[in-house]
């Protein structure tokens, strides 16, 4: 006996079998992160947005009760004038599927699936290619099928006015193919949710094209690894490839002579649980020479923009941290962080410029974020353009030199900030950090605090979260800086 099935599920499958089997047999082991919540939020926002084109469009079942969905979707279908369907829904084969909008056309019906993407995904078009193969199957005459997607170029105008966001991108010459293999999809998937939990080794479909929540069941599963090769940096698919065809998953298996200088030096400081570490040349050091500033931002980016003159997902400045460290060592920290719900930017520009002053290095981790905002910013603002640019050729980037100089085998292969932070001074690290200490939970915790429904007790704990969490990133860059001159470890505070 066959298992309705969601189109949802039915992509599960296509991205892993036993995917497809937990969701449907053991949906209490999966744990999604915040990021797959936030996915699901921005693609009810931008859902929502789409119906909005049509006023007169009636939405089917908006309590998801199938069962009527179903029925009642017959009914609209059958009714004249025709009028646009949102959540049409229709079944075959044991295959549940919604369609965004189902648009009347001259000859049968135009179906659009609607995504919160910027362009069109070798998934979507899988996607698409159920929903018009069950549509057909069920009954409907489909004309054609497309997609819409956000045109990341647009430029909000202000005043609630989204016209022109959302982008129509033709489908059906790209999955008329796919047809035939609907159906063979739709038996392998019934096969595999019918049988025992499938046997798959965890790999590169775990994250594509998105996360999947039971990872950490699957790991559980598998017999722990001391030094996983997954550690080794930069490590090209298919050299991976080769090392899991002979069966090699523990760096003390692999034959260093295959591996790159930096990948050698992760191997010997891994499996010989040791730490690599060389100071900074001079010509290093005197990069950092004078009155040093200490820059870190954080940025928010809607799928729909809130201000006019911001584009769909435009990354933009809500927060910066600068610690002051001068010749003589002393420390200063300054702050800025806009909760208003006003655009932040022209504010956060012109107090950047006066707290970063005309002289010294501005040190960051990661230079390409801080520095496409800023250009960001000069093109936005043409007044304040010059000053901004100027500060470009201020910035000095500690990852390579961290990348270069500094290895422990606790960062796991990371020279992310917060892998090399504990690893020197694990006093300072992110794990105590309250309600931030990430930057999709920044950017949460942005969205929150400016939300009208927040009340002023909620709004303090997140700004104190918001700061705590921006100032560790540029306390972090002081302490690996001195690390990396002169192999000092720094404790703070940094902030007199």
């Amino acid at each position: 006996m066959t298992k309705r099935l969601s189109k949802s599920k039915l992509i599960a499958f296509r991205q892993c079998p036993k995917r497809l089997w937990l969701e449907v047999h053991r949906p209490d082991l999966r744990i999604d992160d915040s990021s797959a919540q936030s996915r699901f939020e921005v693609g009810h926002q931008v859902g929502a947005l789409a119906q909005t084109q049509y006023p007169d469009g009636v939405l089917i079942a908006p309590d998801n009760n199938l069962t009527r969905a179903l029925k009642d979707t017959t009914a609209e279908l059958a009714r004249s004038p025709r009028r646009v369907l949102f959540e049409a829904t229709f079944q075959a084969a044991d295959i549940l599927v919604r369609a965004d909008l189902l648009i009347p056309a001259k000859k049968g019906w135009h179906m659009v699936e609607v995504k919160s993407s910027t362009s069109v995904k070798d998934y979507h078009l899988e996607d698409a290619a159920i929903q018009t193969w069950v549509a057909k199957q069920a009954g409907l005459a489909v004309s054609n099928t497309s997609l819409q997607v956000i045109d990341s170029s647009w430029t909000y105008p202000g005043g609630n006015n989204y016209s022109g966001l959302l982008q129509v991108e033709a489908l059906d010459e790209l999955i008329g193919p796919m047809q035939s293999e609907v159906p063979k999809w739709i038996a392998a998937a019934q096969k595999a949710v019918g049988s025992a939990e499938p046997a798959v080794k965890m790999g590169s479909q775990c994250n594509s094209p998105f996360a999947c929540g039971f990872q950490e069941y699957c790991q559980s599963l598998t017999k722990p690894v001391k030094f996983p090769i997954s550690w080794l940096p930069n490590l090209h698919h298919t050299k991976r490839a080769k090392f899991e065809v002979a069966g090699f998953s523990d760096l003390r298996h692999i034959n260093v002579a295959d591996l790159s200088e930096k990948q050698q030096r992760v191997w010997e400081a891994t499996v010989h649980e040791e730490v690599y570490f060389e100071p900074l040349s001079k010509s290093e050091a005197k990069l950092f020479e004078g009155t040093r500033y200490y820059l870190d931002f954080e940025t928010i980016n809607f799928a729909l923009p809130i201000w006019a003159g911001t584009r769909p997902y435009q990354q933009v400045p809500f927060q910066w941290s600068i610690h002051k460290e001068d010749a003589n060592g002393v420390f200063s920290h300054e702050m800025f962080l806009d909760l208003t719900g006003n655009d932040p930017s022209r504010s956060f520009a012109e107090s950047l410029l006066k707290a970063l002053g005309r002289s010294g290095p501005i040190v960051v981790y990661n230079q390409a974020f801080e520095k496409r905002i800023i250009k960001e910013l000069a093109e936005r603002f043409d007044d304040l353009a010059p000053k901004l640019t100027k500060l470009l050729d201020r910035v000095v980037d500690l990852l390579p030199l961290a990348n270069a100089h500094f290895y422990a085998p606790s960062m796991q292969g990371s020279w992310s900030i917060k892998s090399v932070l504990p690893a020197i001074n694990p006093a300072l690290s992110y794990a105590g950090l309250v309600d931030v200490a990430e930057g999709g939970a920044a950017q949460d915790a942005y969205s929150e605090a400016i939300s009208t429904a927040t009340d002023l007790t909620r709004k303090a704990q997140l700004r104190a979260a918001l700061e705590a969490y921006c100032a560790r990133d540029t306390e972090a860059m002081i302490v690996v800086l001195h690390f990396l001159l002169r192999g000092k470890v720094l404790d703070g505070p940094f902030n007199t």
